[in-house]
């Protein structure tokens, strides 16, 4: 009985090796091929470009735009040659779309260097003092031929190194009548035209102190009753303080206070007196027709007004 079963389990180890020994091995992985040998450099000479040590792998070099940031781009791929994954440096980071829109931005206002300077101003002005005495003794006060009015004027001149400008001007002032004329319906004016200079001093591009000096001709007129008297002469100081307000690059606002004296030497025509500024005696003016005021005094003016100017053709 054991004959039997020890020939069947010598089969069964026979079989089983004859069918492992069909079954074909898995092939061994490859060797890394081995770097070509080259020879060290000669003392003195530069090593090859591409010059490696024996057993080490050959350098390679980087892709293009290594150590850069990549802004809307895809991120790069592995080294081709052995896989390895890209640096950190190429991460890809994409950049957030702004939409910025362009709008050109306005030049600040400043005060041009050079310029056409024009422009108009109005006063509210008032006489004082004496025009002259008469001949018997007593004041001609300014009061007794002109009262308060409003006064246009216009200026043209040139702004010189952004902060002095001379100029030439032309005032016109509608004035009430004086006392020897109450009763009667008669109208009072004066002109006044001559040369100025203004300078600045402060922030020109935005507010300024502004001083002002001119010098030029006055003339009073008074008509009643169809007849004209004037007298005239030279006002020789008038003095303006305010501010420059510079609202645009050409286009400024100015008030302005300014006191003025001056004489009235020629007479021209001449005008009667109503009966109420007669009471004295005094029917007409004491020098007229062409005569010369023999004793002049100095009256005074006083103004407060305001001037928009434009600087044209400014640099």
């Amino acid at each position: 009985m054991r004959f039997p079963l020890l020939c069947l389990a010598c089969a069964s180890s026979t079989f089983t090796s004859l069918a492992l020994a069909q079954e074909p091995l898995p092939p061994p992985a490859p060797a890394p091929p081995p770097a070509q040998y080259q020879p060290p450099p000669t003392s003195g000479q530069p090593p090859p470009a591409n010059y490696a040590p024996q057993g080490a792998y050959p350098q390679q070099a980087p892709p293009p735009g290594y150590g850069q940031p990549a802004y809307g781009q895809p991120p790069p791929q592995p080294y081709p040659q052995d896989g390895r994954p890209a640096p950190d440096a190429y991460v890809y980071t994409p950049r957030p779309a702004v939409y910025s829109p362009y709008s050109e931005a306005e030049p600040p206002t400043h005060a041009p260097k050079y310029s056409f300077w024009v422009g108009p101003r109005l006063s509210y002005m008032g006489f004082g003092f004496s025009f002259f005495e008469n001949r018997s003794g007593h004041s001609e006060t300014t009061g007794n031929f002109v009262g308060n009015g409003l006064a246009p004027q216009i200026d043209i001149g040139a702004r010189i190194s952004r902060r002095y400008i001379p100029f030439l001007f032309w005032e016109h002032g509608f004035l009430s009548k004086g006392h020897r004329f109450d009763g009667d319906s008669a109208s009072a004016s004066t002109d006044y035209y001559g040369i100025g200079f203004r300078s600045l001093s402060g922030d020109v591009d935005s507010v300024a102190f502004l001083t002002e000096i001119s010098i030029g001709k006055r003339v009073i007129s008074v008509t009643n009753n169809g007849e004209t008297y004037k007298m005239s002469g030279l006002e020789f100081f008038k003095l303006g303080l305010g501010a420059e307000i510079r609202v645009q690059t050409l286009f400024t606002i100015e008030p302005v206070f300014s006191i003025a004296t001056g004489t009235l030497n020629d007479t021209e025509g001449s005008v009667r007196f109503s009966a109420e500024g007669s009471k004295d005696g005094i029917t007409q003016p004491a020098f007229r027709n062409g005569e010369t005021i023999e004793n002049p005094r100095a009256y005074v003016v006083l103004s407060l007004g305001v001037g928009i100017h434009f600087d044209l053709f400014g640099k």
